[in-house]
C-alpha cells in the first residue's frame, strides 16, 4: 500500500521535474495534391534520466498518411527524437491540421506526462501543375496531346512578317526560320501580325453549387484543373491569358499575362479556393470584366446553374457578349446522367424523373438563349471539362480573324 503509493508518486514527480519538453511539427513549404510529402514532428527533451516517449500524428482525413503513432521510442538524458511521417494529400487549398501529441514516462511507466504541439498550423495544398512545368512542357505538344487536345491551325497565310519567336503547338513547320534555328539551337518560327492582341481570360466561379462533388472531386477543383491547362495552353500559343475569381463578387484577379514561366502566378492565385455558400452574381462579373478589359478578348467562364433567368444569368452575358467572345462552360452535376438512354430506370422514381426532365429542358432552353445572343456554351460533367475547354479553345482561336 504505502510503498505502491510512494512509488507512484516519485514517478509523477520525476516526470513533473522532467525539465523544459516541446513538440514541434516541421512542414514543407508546400504540399501538392496527389505527391508524397514528409512532415517531421520533433521532441525537444531536457531530463537528465532517460525517458520513454509516444507520438500521436492527427491529420485531416484527406491526407492519406502512413503510420502516424510512435510507440516505445527512449529518449536518452538531454536527447529528443523526431520521427518523419510520409503524407499524400488529396485536396487542395489551405487545410488545417489537427494537434500533435506527446506522451513521456519513466522506466516504471505508471504515469504519463502529455504534452501538446502547435494547434493552429496549416497545409497549403497547391494544384499538381507539374506537368506544365516540367522541362517537356516546352514541347507544348506533348502536354497537351496527353491531354486529349487536337491541335487546330489557324487559317489564313502569306500575312506580314513581324518578328521571330520559339517554336509553339499549332505552328506551321513552313513558317520555321531555319537560319535562326541554327543559331540559337533551338526552333525558331516566323511570327506574323494575326497572332497581335489574343488575350483569354478565365473566370472562375467558387459560388455554393460548385461545392458539387465527382466522386472525391469537387466541381470548382475541375474548374481549377481546366484553369491551369487552358492559362498553359494560351501562353504557349503566343496569347496573353488572365483569371480571376467571381461569386456574389469579383474576389481576385491576375492581369493578363504572356510568358510561360507566369504559370506559377495562376497556381498561387487558384490555390486557397473553396466553393462559398453564395450565389453567383454574373451582373457584377459582367460590370467587373467590362471595365477591366476594353478591347476585345476570350473570356471563358467556368460555373453552373440550376434556374436561371434572364435577369440573373442570359443578360450580363449577352451584354458581355457584344464586345467580347464568350465561352460559357456549365459543369453540370452526376445526377443528370441519370437520364441517358441507357440508364437504369430503377435508379430513380418516376416521380424524380419528371423533375429532372424538367430541370434538363430548362437547362437546354436556357443554353440556347445564350447561344442566340452569340455565347459559345459547352454542358459537361466535371471529368470532361479541361479537354473539351481546351479543343474548344483551340478550334475559335483556329476560326477568328486576323
Amino acid at each position: 500500500g504505502a510503498a505502491g503509493v510512494g512509488l507512484l508518486i516519485g514517478d509523477a514527480l520525476r516526470l513533473w521535474r522532467s525539465g523544459a519538453v516541446r513538440l514541434e511539427r516541421r512542414l514543407p513549404e508546400r504540399f501538392v495534391v496527389g505527391r508524397r510529402a514528409t512532415l517531421t514532428l520533433v521532441l525537444h527533451h531536457a531530463a537528465t534520466t532517460p525517458r520513454f516517449a509516444t507520438l500521436c500524428e492527427e491529420l485531416p482525413p484527406d491526407f492519406e498518411v502512413g503510420p502516424s503513432l510512435f510507440e516505445g521510442l527512449k529518449l536518452e538524458p538531454g536527447q529528443g527524437c523526431e520521427q518523419t511521417l510520409e503524407v499524400t494529400p488529396t485536396r487542395r487549398g489551405d487545410r488545417p491540421l489537427g494537434v500533435p501529441l506527446a506522451f513521456l514516462r519513466t522506466g516504471l511507466g505508471w504515469c504519463e506526462r502529455r504534452v501538446v504541439g502547435p494547434a493552429d498550423q496549416e497545409a497549403s495544398v497547391y494544384p499538381d501543375a507539374s506537368h506544365f512545368l516540367r522541362p517537356e512542357a516546352l514541347q507544348p505538344a506533348h502536354v497537351l496531346a496527353q491531354l486529349g487536345v487536337k491541335p487546330a491551325r489557324r487559317r489564313g497565310e502569306g500575312m506580314d512578317f513581324e518578328s521571330l519567336r520559339d517554336t509553339v503547338v499549332g505552328d506551321d513547320p513552313r513558317r520555321i526560320d531555319w537560319r535562326a534555328t541554327a543559331r540559337r539551337g533551338r526552333l525558331v518560327t516566323r511570327h506574323y501580325q494575326h497572332e497581335r492582341n489574343h488575350t483569354v481570360w478565365v473566370a472562375v466561379d467558387q459560388s455554393r453549387l460548385m461545392a458539387g462533388h465527382s466522386g472525391e472531386t469537387t466541381k470548382l477543383d475541375h474548374a481549377v484543373e481546366a484553369t491551369l491547362a487552358l492559362v498553359y495552353a494560351a501562353l504557349a500559343a503566343g496569347d496573353r491569358a488572365g483569371a480571376l475569381v467571381f461569386d456574389r463578387e469579383i474576389h481576385a484577379l491576375e492581369e493578363p499575362r504572356h510568358h510561360r514561366s507566369d504559370l506559377g502566378r495562376f497556381v498561387d492565385l487558384l490555390q486557397p479556393l473553396e466553393p462559398r455558400r453564395v450565389e453567383a452574381d454574373y451582373r457584377n462579373l459582367a460590370r467587373g470584366f467590362l471595365v477591366r478589359q476594353r478591347k476585345r478578348a476570350l473570356l471563358v467562364v467556368l460555373t453552373d446553374f440550376v434556374e436561371a433567368d434572364s435577369e440573373a444569368l442570359v443578360r450580363p452575358l449577352a451584354l458581355l457578349a457584344r464586345r467580347h467572345q464568350v465561352l460559357l462552360v456549365a459543369i453540370r452535376d452526376r445526377f443528370f446522367d441519370v437520364l441517358d438512354a441507357g440508364a437504369d430506370p430503377r435508379r430513380t422514381t418516376p416521380f424524380e424523373r419528371i423533375a429532372l426532365d424538367d430541370l434538363v429542358r430548362e437547362r437546354e432552353e436556357t443554353l440556347g438563349r445564350l447561344r442566340r445572343f452569340g455565347l459559345h456554351t459547352l454542358d459537361l460533367v466535371p471529368e470532361r471539362v479541361t479537354t473539351a475547354v481546351l479543343n474548344r479553345y483551340l478550334a475559335l482561336r483556329a476560326a477568328s480573324p486576323a
